[in-house]
């Protein structure tokens, strides 16, 4: 198995990026139509910040298209924090609530009130686990996901590997 490629052979396209210069009249298409772009998304834009009152019906779809894409994204974001923390068994320790994580090196704990706080941005956070006399704690690297309703958690926040883990589902009764 060869290891290095020419690219050349899979990027061959007839007539893509064989031209170095354009003459004046495709600059000048090119250009008019990139304005128009421009211009369409700058109107959209001024639109959504209130700035203009009329609206074509090629902008108004573009501003419904562009809301609709928001309200879709953040009602996903929504679902998947939802499901990664509802429907999960809570312990009670020390007058504190916990969610513990399953298929973990030991049984490591979260308080509930965490969960809400993580994001997509790695923050370090405390996990608790159990030994036979008391409670202790090692600090994690941890963080979500948008497309994923597990958490990831890096032992070692200096070489930074992060392992997915999902919380305890609740025991049926």
């Amino acid at each position: 198995m060869q290891m290095d490629r020419d690219d050349s052979e899979y990027l061959d396209i007839p007539g893509v990026g064989d031209k170095d210069t354009y003459s004046v009249s495709e600059k000048q298409l090119i250009m008019d139509r990139l304005n128009e772009e421009r211009l369409i998304h700058q109107r959209v834009q001024e639109k959504l910040d209130g700035k203009i009152e009329a609206y074509t019906e090629e902008e108004k779809e573009q501003i419904l298209h562009i809301l609709n894409k928001q309200r879709l994204s953040i009602q996903k974001r929504e679902e998947i924090k939802k499901k990664r923390i509802e429907k999960k068994e809570k312990y009670i320790f020390n007058n504190r609530e916990f969610y513990k994580f399953t298929k973990m090196e030991r049984e490591y704990y979260i308080e509930v009130n965490e969960c809400e706080k993580l994001t997509s941005r790695p923050i370090i956070l405390t996990l608790y686990y159990k030994t036979f006399e008391e409670f202790k704690k090692k600090d994690v690297l941890i963080k979500t996901e948008l497309y994923s309703d597990k958490f990831f958690v890096s032992y070692n926040p200096i070489r930074v590997y992060f392992k997915q883990y999902s919380l305890e589902d609740q025991k049926k009764k």
